[in-house]
Order: C-alpha cells, then structure tokens, then sequence
C-alpha cells in the first residue's frame, strides 16, 4: 500500500479536500461496525462462559468444559480458514495495514470470534483494523474515486476503527502512524498528508463511542485501568525499578512470541489438529491455574484487557507471577497454532500482571510507576512501537499521566531495545495456505 501527498500523488487539492471530507464521513459507519463487532464479542463471551454454566447449575465452568471450548475454538477457526480470506493474516505478523478485501471480512470476523469469544488469548484490535480495511473498500468500487483517494480513505478507515478499542482517536492514532512510518510504505515527506484522512476518521468516529455510551445492548471493550494511587512526583528508586521491570517484561514477552514461532515452525499441514490440540492445551492451562491458585480461568483466558481491574488488585505476588508464566504459554500457543486475533493486549496484561507482582516483592516500588513501565515496555516490544507505547500507558495513569510520562517513556525505549536486541524470527508461511 502506498499513498502519498496530494502533489507527490498526483491528487490535486480539491480532490485531497473531498477526500478529508468523505473520511470523516466514512468515520462514523466504520466506528459503528466497530462497536457492532464488539457487541457481538461481548455476547459471545457472556453466553458461551456465563449463561451456559448458569444454566446447569455450575458457580463456576466444569473443568472438562473450560478445556474444551478452546478446543471446538481450533474447529471453528479451522473451518474459517477455508472461506476466502483465510481467516485474514496470522498474529505473528503482528498488525497489518495492508489492503483487504471486503469479500474476506467474513473469514476474518468469524475466526476472529470464535478464537476471542471462546477464549484463546489474542486481542480485537487486528479484526477491528480489518473492519476498518475492508468496509471502505466497498466505497473506493462505487465511488468515482482517483487511486490514491482510495487508498488514502481506506487506511482512514483503519483509524476510526481501531480508536474504537481505545475510546478515543489519540492513542490509535499514533500508532497508525508509527506502524505506517515503520512500514515504509509511506514517503517520509508524505507521511502527515496522507495520514491526516485517518485522523479525521478517528475523530468522528470517536463521536459514536460518547454517543452509544450509555445504549442498552451495545458493549465496548475499551482498555481501561481501575483508580490506582495518584503518583505525583518521580522518586529515584521507582526509576530504577521500573527499568529493571520494563527489561523484564520485554523479555517475557519475547520468549512468549519466539516460543509462539516454534510452534508455528512445528505446525503440519493439517492445521485443523494444530488448532485443536493447541486449544485444548489452552484450557488445560487455565484448569491447572485455577486449581493451584484458586483463581478464576479469566485471569488466564481471553485478551486480557477486561481482567486489568482483577490483576491490579491481585494481593499475591505468587498468584501474579503464575498469571505472567501461564498466560505467556497460553499466549504464545494461541499466537502459533494460528488462532486469529490481535498480538497486543494479552501482551498488556501479562506485562501489568508483572508489574504489579513487581511492585509487591521489590522494596521501595510504588504500584503506579510500575504499571506504566509494563505497559510500555510490553506494547513497544509488540508493536515495536515505543511513542505508543509510552502514550498509551501515560494516558493509562490518569491523573498521574504527566508525573509518569519519564517513566513511560524509558520503558518503552527498554522494550524497544529489548526487541532489537532479541528480534523475532521471520513467521513462517500461514497455516491457512495448506488448506487451499
């Protein structure tokens, strides 16, 4: 994908205006299909974990049950993959801009449910820039549109979808363009012209978000932390430990990921069983979790974000560091066996995760410093994306966001660092391709 300014690409002014209007435009149907998908995820979720067992009579899922819905997961995805698109493209190449068609969403969505919905630790945010993607493409065939107006309004596209998961168009924002730059798809001259699109869509795509706030029956998974104590100035000692838990985070999460390209390069050319048994060994993982810390499968199962409130209140610095081993193998086999979904936020939670059992076992570590080094440092290892990285776990702190932002900001230079130095292996071709 490659746009440009309007004179590198040939697009004139009136024509660059139009397209910032029609983005805009575009911001609002896309923000909507983004707050419809996650509905969808949030009812999945509830029916599949909640209504069931309560409808036979369990407190709580049966172990036998908690292993095998990731399972039937591995089918259902399985079966996904064979529908056009592929179920769209793996986790471990992180998140992808490239263009998709709008024929493929139906793939894309339904894996991506199935592995979400039915536990698999993966986040939304790779199906919610696919939404993003492949909803204006119907626009760029009807509309009377020049190339590069097209390719300029279906990034947009991904810009108001994604800023769904954040609430808000800054965070999301930033890192579409950070992964835009990194990309190299874009001229370096050019970069602010043909992003700006994007950004007006983020920004009237976030009007949906404050206007369905408050509607019954809609649901936003939006990543949030719980009031944690004000920090209001930077101590030595928290600098010096945040650092120590931003190296540590960035390390996990790089054994997660090159455990995750082991299994991948292990994998058969029957990527059905792949699923399966990889499912079933997720929920193997969460029973076993939850009978040796007697601790919900929550804290092991699902993306992560929704249980951020439950890790920071955590007392237990050993149930927290279970947490971080056993989400990371779950992580690493959801990501390898080809589940779909986004690579980012289970990576969140395990890096909040240790950074709170870091603040309750290292003396002289406030929780709040602590939590936006894991933050940071597990989003710029993911992404490679240290600003957002820092952004977003700034922002996370709430009040305290300008007295952390120092802290962020190293943090996310370690991870960033961290993933230089111990860089990933190329994935290997997807799954999906021996089944067609």
């Amino acid at each position: 994908m490659t746009a440009a300014a309007p004179d590198d690409a040939g697009l004139s002014r009136g024509a660059y205006l139009r397209t910032l209007v029609l983005a805009g435009v575009l911001g609002v149907p896309v923000a909507a299909a983004a707050v419809l998908f996650q509905t969808a995820l949030h009812d999945l979720i509830h029916l599949v974990w909640d209504d069931v067992p309560d409808w036979l009579d369990w407190s709580e899922p049966a172990w036998w049950y908690v292993i095998l819905v990731p399972g039937l997961a591995g089918l259902l995805v399985a079966a996904a993959l064979r529908l056009p698109g592929h179920g769209g493209h793996s986790p471990l190449e992180g998140l992808s801009m490239e263009p998709i068609r709008t024929v493929d969403l139906g793939s894309i969505l339904l894996a991506a449910l199935a592995s979400l919905g039915f536990g698999l630790v993966l986040g939304p945010e790779a199906p919610l820039i696919a939404i993003g993607l492949g909803l204006p493409a119907l626009l760029v065939h009807v509309l009377p549109l020049q190339d590069a107006e097209g390719r300029l309004l279906v990034l947009s596209g991904a810009f108001a979808a994604i800023a769904a998961l954040f609430g808000g168009p800054i965070v999301a924002s930033l890192m579409l363009f950070e992964l835009a730059a990194k990309s190299g798809a874009i001229p370096a001259r050019a970069i602010g012209s043909a992003l700006l699109p994007g950004f007006v869509a983020a920004g009237t795509g976030a009007l949906i978000f404050t206007g369905v706030g408050d509607w019954s029956g809609l649901h936003q998974q939006n990543l949030a932390l719980p009031d944690i104590a004000a920090y209001d100035s930077v101590r030595i000692a928290d600098l010096g430990w945040s650092i120590v838990i931003a190296a540590a985070v960035a390390l996990v999460v790089v054994v997660a990921r090159r455990l995750a390209h082991g299994i991948a390069g292990r994998t058969p050319n029957r990527p059905a069983a792949s699923l399966v048994v990889a499912g079933l060994l997720v929920g193997v993982l969460a029973v076993v979790f939850r009978e040796a810390a007697d601790r919900p499968v929550d804290l092991v199962l699902f993306s992560g974000q929704s249980s951020l409130p439950a890790l920071v209140a955590e007392g237990s610095g050993g149930v927290l560091l279970a947490v971080v081993l056993v989400k990371g193998l779950a992580y690493a086999l959801s990501v390898g066996a080809g589940f779909r979904g986004g690579p980012v936020f289970p990576a969140i939670a395990i890096g909040a995760a240790l950074a709170v059992a870091g603040a309750d076992l290292l003396p002289g570590l406030e929780t709040t410093p602590a939590i936006a080094a894991g933050v940071a440092a597990a989003t710029a290892v993911v992404l490679q994306a240290p600003f957002t990285g820092a952004l977003l776990a700034s922002l996370l702190m709430g009040s305290s966001a300008v007295d952390v932002a120092p802290i962020a900001v190293i943090a996310a230079a370690v991870g960033a660092l961290v993933a230089v130095a111990v860089p990933e292996p190329e994935p290997k071709p997807p799954a999906a391709a021996a089944t067609h």
